[in-house]
């Protein structure tokens, strides 16, 4: 008994090919259909995945702008006080060289 014939009507299946082939499609099918519902799940679990990254990169960047805003003010303002500090040991050096000069002089 052969399973596959080629007559008149075109090519014929045995009846035990034929439910074989259509288990086989129907497996097939169903074992795709679960492939793509799982990546489905997936992609979408990704997603928010990925939409939760971005909230917190939008707000890690924000957190950022904020604390660099901060440290050049505090820069602006230690170059101030450096400034100051500056002209405040100039005054003291000037004011240790008179007190040199006046050392020298003679005590009359």
């Amino acid at each position: 008994m052969t399973m596959i014939e080629n007559s008149d009507r075109g090519i014929t299946l045995n009846k035990s090919l034929a439910w074989t082939v259509a288990c086989g499609l129907v497996g097939a099918g169903l074992w795709v259909g679960l492939q793509v519902a799982t990546l489905r799940g997936e992609t979408e679990s990704l997603a928010q995945t990925i939409n939760g990254l971005r909230v917190d990169l939008t707000a890690s960047e924000a957190r950022q702008t904020a604390l660099t805003g901060r440290v050049r003010a505090n820069e602006t303002s230690l170059a101030r006080q450096d400034e100051r500090l500056s002209l405040i040991l100039s005054t003291l050096n000037k004011i240790d060289n008179r007190l040199e000069r006046m050392e020298r002089l003679p005590i009359r």
